[in-house]
């Protein structure tokens, strides 16, 4: 990698109808002290949301001072600067541990919920903090010109039992978009938005940005025998036009490391890491056991106490910690995704505290006012001690192509309802163009980033 440019990995796919694949991804973003910091804010940030999630603005409001962000804020606004990415509003919200997230595409749910209807955000992105067994050396398999090592020889590597089990998951991005099954766009004109920070922001370009919402075919709800009646399966035979090729990129989850995407791709988090590759009893026997495990160290994490939170935070279980920070930027057409709002700054006023209305407002002035000092004094104006590091010192990670003369069966889990997916099937069984050892280790690997071929 140069030292002034920041590279992004492509990878062009034909035919167009599965479309481009777009994956960046970069070690050495945030500092490791950084790592640690940010960790500590989603937590709280988690504990005053209304659901985990919030949204910010973003534009000349802020950066002249009019308007504030908070320390979480203020680092993902860095990074996107970084990145030259100007868009107006920022969803995000953070996740603490290992769990399992079958594939699906970030959508406004709410949006679907009332109008049947998919809407994706631009980018989507993964911030991750802080790995149990991460390496934290971004640059003992990442060269200067951004190889990976030997490739070759780590997908050869025998993985032993004890490392299966203290890996965390990588994030599995896929090409297919928006659903599963087929869709139809459906394109709005937008006038732009009145929202607080984005007005302002508005150039003439995002004010007639054009937003892409989707609906999904009606025959992907259809069964093959109705299918066939309508002469959708009329090339189901051996003379059959080749399926679309689907591409499927491994990320490890590293400390410092970002990774980003095309907004409306498919993405998953498999626990166990190799999940895709395990048959249906193999699957329910990991679950069963790790349904046992968490029987056995159930506490009173859903249950904060606010006299000891510093404690509760000390408890957390590091072994399946698995910290990161999920954002994705929005364009001014599409009015962020609804229902999602602000950062509340502070908590609600803890039980059995009853104030009227003046009270109520005077005291919750003066806490966030105090909030919002401590943040100051401690992370410096703008929280600048919390900002990326900058893009000239960011690695680009090269992508190892998995795919070769040996082939695997790969079953990817759905997740949610069949509209919410955009198919009747909850997972899609493919063929991988890859060893099913290659494909096992690439899951496992803890730093170098793999790609390969699926076949329907």
């Amino acid at each position: 990698m140069t030292n002034n440019t920041i590279f992004h990995l492509l990878i062009l796919l034909l035919p167009a109808s599965i479309t481009s694949f777009s994956v960046s991804v970069y070690d050495n973003v945030i500092a490791p002290s950084t790592c640690q910091t940010l960790h500590t804010l989603t937590l709280q940030h988690t504990r005053r949301s209304h659901d985990g999630s919030s949204l910010f603005y973003r534009g000349p409001k802020v950066h002249s001072g009019q308007q504030q962000l908070t320390p979480i804020e203020n680092a993902l606004d860095s990074i996107l600067r970084q990145l030259n990415d100007t868009s107006p509003m920022v969803e995000y919200w953070s996740r603490s541990q290992y769990i399992n997230l079958d594939a699906h595409a970030d959508i406004d749910e709410n949006t679907l919920k009332d109008e049947g209807v998919l809407r994706c955000p631009r980018h989507g992105h993964v911030l991750y903090l802080q790995i149990a067994n991460s390496d934290m050396n971004c640059n003992e398999q990442t060269g200067d010109d951004g190889s990976s090592g030997d490739a070759a020889a780590a997908a050869t590597t025998t993985i032993t039992e004890e490392e299966k089990q203290s890996r965390m998951g990588p994030t599995v991005v896929f090409n297919r978009k928006v659903a599963w099954g087929s869709v139809t766009p459906r394109t709005i004109q937008s006038a732009g938005s009145d929202n607080v920070g984005v007005a302002s922001h508005n150039s003439p370009e995002n004010m007639k940005e054009r937003v892409q919402e989707y609906i999904v075919d009606v025959e992907n709800y259809w069964d093959e025998e109705t299918k066939r009646q309508y002469g959708l399966l009329e090339n189901d035979n051996d003379d059959a036009q080749e399926k679309d090729e689907e591409k499927m990129a491994i990320v490890p989850a590293v400390n410092g490391r970002l990774l980003r995407f095309d907004g409306a791709a498919f993405h998953c988090v498999p626990k166990p890491p190799d999940r895709f590759l395990l048959s249906e009893d193999e699957v329910t026997a990991f679950l069963e056991k790790d349904c046992e495990e968490d029987c056995e160290d159930d506490d009173d994490d859903y249950y904060w106490d606010d006299e000891d939170d510093d404690d509760d935070l000390e408890k957390e279980d590091i072994s399946q910690q698995r910290s990161v920070i999920l954002f994705n930027t929005w364009p001014a057409g599409s009015f962020g995704p609804r229902g999602v709002l602000p950062d509340c700054v502070v908590e609600a006023v803890p039980d059995g505290i009853v104030l009227d209305d003046d009270d109520s407002a005077s005291v919750e002035d003066e806490r966030m006012s105090e909030q919002w000092k401590v943040w100051q004094d401690e992370y410096g104006p703008d929280s600048e001690k919390l900002h990326c590091n900058p893009a000239d010192d960011w690695n680009l990670c090269t992508v190892d192509n998995l795919d070769g003369d040996e082939t695997s069966d790969v079953i990817v889990p759905l997740m949610g309802n069949p509209t919410r997916r955009g198919c009747i099937q909850s997972k899609a069984v493919m063929q991988g163009q890859g060893s099913t050892k290659r494909v096992e280790n690439a899951f496992y690997d803890g730093r170098r980033v793999s790609m390969t071929t699926l076949k329907e």
